[in-house]
């Protein structure tokens, strides 16, 4: 007789195998070129938005309201290997290669969290010249759910990001070294539902840090934000202002916190 855990264990293996292959599916390199500005590519400038593992559950439409027709070339590559880390910097320095993106006068970045493992890892090993600012998304909460996910659901983790969640959870974070490029960063203050979901496991971690000096990343300027992981990729209204700001002044707006948000991160579920 088959154990009443079994039956759920595979509707769980299944619905993974399911969500795994929609995302393959789905993931494209997404190119919008500025219509308004006809002048040659030496005199335009873009913005190259590289996603994270919340692009699973989000589709690029959120960003592609905020970052289109701006001004900018916009580019949003699907960069992200289920192998590792260096697989991405490899599929973004084909993606580099294969639009240009050392032509143009000037490239400003916006990365999540994979997307700034990648970055800096793709630059340890390139030189960028025309790289004019990058604002880096950082997460002191989300950033312990790879960890998580890796040692309480090994099974689902793997079948639904490969072995690039292990790989991005086991490797600290390590700033490229970078001169005339203006920094940022954006902090997330807030947790996610699927941390929420893992409180348990993350009371168990050693006490997290919010102060820019924990982050180990250079910055020009930085801001912190009551918004979680899963807004930033829904709700970039206000935000996507403070990005603009960054790339066109190398610093973000005067009314921006630049101290940490005092609120409980897990309050929105509080009621639950």
């Amino acid at each position: 007789m088959k154990s009443s855990n079994e039956y759920p264990l595979k509707q769980f293996l299944l619905v993974s195998f399911f969500l795994a292959m929609h995302f393959c599916g789905q993931a494209r390199d997404l190119v919008y070129i500025e219509k308004s500005n006809q002048a040659d590519i030496k005199e335009r400038e873009a913005i190259v938005i590289l996603t994270g593992l919340g692009s699973m559950n989000h589709s690029a439409k959120e960003q592609i309201k905020r970052f289109k027709n701006k001004g900018y070339d916009l580019f949003i590559p699907d960069y992200i290997s289920r192998k590792s880390l260096t697989k991405n910097a490899e599929n973004f320095e084909m993606f580099h290669k294969k639009h240009n993106l050392g032509s143009y006068k000037k490239v400003h970045v916006f990365c999540y969290l994979v997307g700034g493992w990648t970055l800096n890892m793709y630059l340890s090993f390139h030189k960028w010249e025309n790289l004019s600012s990058i604002v880096f998304d950082r997460s002191p909460l989300q950033e312990t759910i790879p960890g998580i996910l890796v040692r309480e659901n090994p099974i689902f983790s793997k079948i639904l990001f490969g072995e690039m969640i292990k790989d991005f959870a086991s490797t600290p974070y390590k700033s490229a070294n970078l001169t005339g490029t203006s920094i940022g960063l954006l902090i997330e203050c807030k947790a996610t539902e699927l941390l929420w979901k893992k409180q348990v496991a993350f009371m168990k971690l050693p006490k997290i840090s919010f102060e820019v000096d924990s982050l180990h990343q250079s910055s020009s300027d930085y801001f912190y934000t009551y918004s979680s992981h899963d807004d930033l990729y829904t709700d970039l209204d206000e935000i996507s202002t403070n990005i603009f700001t960054f790339f066109k002044e190398g610093k973000f707006p005067v009314d921006a916190s630049r101290v940490p948000i005092a609120r409980d991160p897990f309050e929105p579920y509080l009621e639950h």
